[in-house]
């Protein structure tokens, strides 16, 4: 029995490897455009405008590394803005910004203690309120005072209970962490804050409202953890996915939006305990070729700095798409001396085909897949040009052009009237294994000989279309093309032009130059040739606005049809009075009750409705109010015939 059981547990162990999900890396990283580009829209915050401006400035400043400019502007601002009368928000930004430039000895410190103290001892202080004091009283190196902790954290359970949205738990998290072991219950919310991520496309996380809860919330999770020496239930993927979310946002415009990208980037960077790592192409390394045979790699953190220690690099593998070729695997990556974020593997060695490759990369245990470009050069193996019978009675007499100089063209004029057809043949082949290749453009292009700079001649294009051995033709019958060409015959210039997105040589060759002698225009032909070209510089002229016409109305039928359908249908009524008049009518014996009042205005209501209905509204409507008229009337209607008959039961 031991023998099965210990297979069953390697059957196990290795289901659960092959399941596993692995590490992949960021999809790009902070670069030093990226850098120049957001410290270019933090330059309008030393504007000294606004206190909140001034202090993402400052912020991001400081997370890019550079030096804050205009210390003393912003020190006598700080000072001039300071205020009995400032919000708890102000007064964090102002202790912050005068923290971050340092130096600043005027700015009273101690008035924006005072208010922020005044914050932590309110009973009703709300979670941002308490998040700005707090924040802002570690900025100026204060404590909160020992006897208040506890009342504080139950304040703060007592707020959260009421409303634990994702902006109350990012405030939690930041305050806890000021305040340290007595906090420790905001730690266990912290899994309830991240399942509220939302995933797009397998590899963004961000939480709903953007750059700015996201960023929050980042910072918050990892300084609480920081703070407790405690590892957040946050993976690695979903660090990852983080990251890649916060990458993709490094098109913001504002200052705040620069500061919140840079601070929870740096957060992940330097914070997390498994710090993101971004493999990728370097710039510029997607193309490899024999003049660049090099596949360039950038292993960094997020922040575009090299890793503590240098990791090594392979190529799991590199396979071609489209048909999914493996050309190599296993192939280690050589490290640059003078860069160490960057690494390179010489691809060429196994002579790959044109084409497109994905790369599977590995370094430090995450994994990532590059698509590079391998181009190949094209050479022109022969060309031949000549005419043939359109009816292909006879085979074309083809002339063979000398390929081996992009200059080269025919030695002479070839003729072709409207009873042949110009004939093409060449084939190209790939400079690297000489095998006859395939391009995605192969044009052939005539143009007008005679043309001048004042006066524009004809200028087509046609394409050649390769057969089973590869060999590209082209055939014009010059009868059925001379309408492309306005029947105009004369000389033409002949080109080839080839191009394709994986060679590295797209040329033009000049062929030489063609005689077409197009058949003439009977006066048929010329008569609809000048009328086309007549109506053709009218074709971007404005156009008639287009108006919308209504249906005109049907006939009325005549005033006399009209009046005595009207008298038919009042008939009734008029025969109703007449019938109450012969009969008479006993009002005596109207009961006057609630109920009878309210059946006989219902009753009324309905006739009206019907009238209406006739008049203007359609069923559904009608339908609706009718519901309400006749539950009404009914309950009433039954209520005063009970009324009725229990007065005659009682007479009798």
């Amino acid at each position: 029995m031991i023998l099965p059981t210990v297979l069953l547990a390697l059957v196990a162990v290795c289901a659960h490897s092959a399941l596993s999900e692995v590490a992949h890396s960021t999809n790009s990283y902070l670069s030093t455009a990226d850098r120049l580009r957001l410290k270019s829209i933090l330059e309008s915050g030393f504007q000294l405008e606004d206190v909140s401006t001034v202090y993402y400035a400052v912020s991001g400043y400081k997370l890019l590394g550079e030096a804050v400019p205009k210390t003393d502007a912003i020190c006598k601002y700080l000072i001039k803005s300071n205020g009995e009368n400032i919000t708890p928000e102000t007064a964090l930004y102002l202790a912050s910004t005068w923290k971050a430039i340092g130096g600043c000895q005027e700015f009273p410190a101690s008035a924006v203690t005072k208010i922020l103290t005044n914050v932590v001892q309110k009973d009703t202080s709300t979670l941002s309120d308490l998040y700005f004091a707090i924040s802002g009283l570690t900025a100026l190196s204060q404590k909160v005072p020992a006897a208040r902790i506890d009342k504080l954290v139950k304040l703060i359970q007592a707020a959260l209970r009421k409303d634990d949205s994702l902006w109350n738990l990012g405030y939690t998290f930041h305050i806890a962490a000021d305040l340290g072991t007595p906090a420790a219950f905001a730690f266990d919310r912290i899994e309830d804050a991240v399942v509220q991520a939302d995933e797009v496309n397998g590899q963004y996380l961000q939480f709903e409202g953007g750059l700015s809860i996201t960023s929050f919330l980042i910072n918050g999770i990892l300084k609480l953890s920081t703070s407790l020496k405690k590892k957040p239930s946050l993976n690695f993927q979903q660090t990852v996915k983080f990251s890649n979310y916060l990458l993709s946002r490094r098109s913001v415009q504002t200052a705040k939006g620069v500061t919140n990208l840079l601070s929870a980037l740096t957060t992940l960077a330097v914070d997390s305990s498994e710090k993101p790592i971004c493999v990728t192409l370097a710039d510029g390394g997607i193309v490899i070729s024999n003049q660049q045979p090099l596949v360039t790699v950038k292993v960094c953190d997020i922040l575009g700095q090299a890793l503590p220690t240098v990791p090594k690099v392979v190529a799991n593998s590199a396979t071609r798409v489209g048909d999914d070729v493996v050309i190599l695997s296993n192939e280690n990556l050589q490290s640059s001396t003078s860069d160490k974020t960057l690494f390179t593997m010489n691809l060429m060695n196994v002579k790959p085909d044109r084409g497109f490759y994905k790369v599977s990369i590995t370094a430090s245990s995450v994994t990532n897949t590059i698509t590079v470009k391998v181009l190949s050069e094209a050479i022109l193996d022969y060309l031949e040009i000549g005419t043939g019978d359109a009816d292909q009675t006879t085979q074309p007499k083809l002339t063979r052009v000398n390929t081996e100089s992009p200059s080269s063209k025919l030695d002479h004029k070839i003729e072709a009237d409207s009873q042949q057809k110009l004939v093409m043949r060449f084939l190209l082949r790939d400079s690297s294994n000489k095998k006859p290749m395939r391009v995605h453009q192969a044009f052939v292009r005539l143009t007008s000989a005679s043309a001048s700079t004042n006066k524009r001649g004809h200028e087509i294009f046609f394409v050649a279309e390769p057969d089973a051995a590869h060999v590209y033709k082209f055939d014009m019958p010059v009868g059925t093309a001379a309408a492309n060409f306005g029947y105009q015959s004369g000389e033409y210039n002949m080109e080839l032009i080839i191009g394709d997105a994986v060679i590295s040589n797209p040329f033009r060759f000049n062929i030489g130059t063609v005689t077409l002698k197009f058949p003439e225009l009977s006066s048929t032909e010329v008569g609809e040739k000048s009328a086309s070209y007549k109506q053709k510089p009218n074709v971007y002229t404005t156009k008639p606005e287009i108006k919308h016409m209504f249906r005109e109305p049907e006939r009325r039928p005549p005033a006399f049809v009209s009046n005595l359908f009207t008298g038919l249908c009042l008939a009734p009524v008029l025969l109703l009075l007449i019938l109450w008049a012969r009969l008479g009518i006993n009002i005596s014996n109207f009961p006057l009750s609630l109920s009878a009042i309210t059946f006989h205005i219902g009753l009324g209501g309905i006739f009206v409705l019907f009238g209406i209905f006739w008049l203007k509204l359609n069923m559904f409507v009608t339908l609706r109010y009718l519901l309400g008229f006749g539950v009404v009337t009914f309950l009433a209607g039954n209520k005063m015939l009970s009324q009725i008959a229990h007065r005659h039961k009682s007479q009798r």
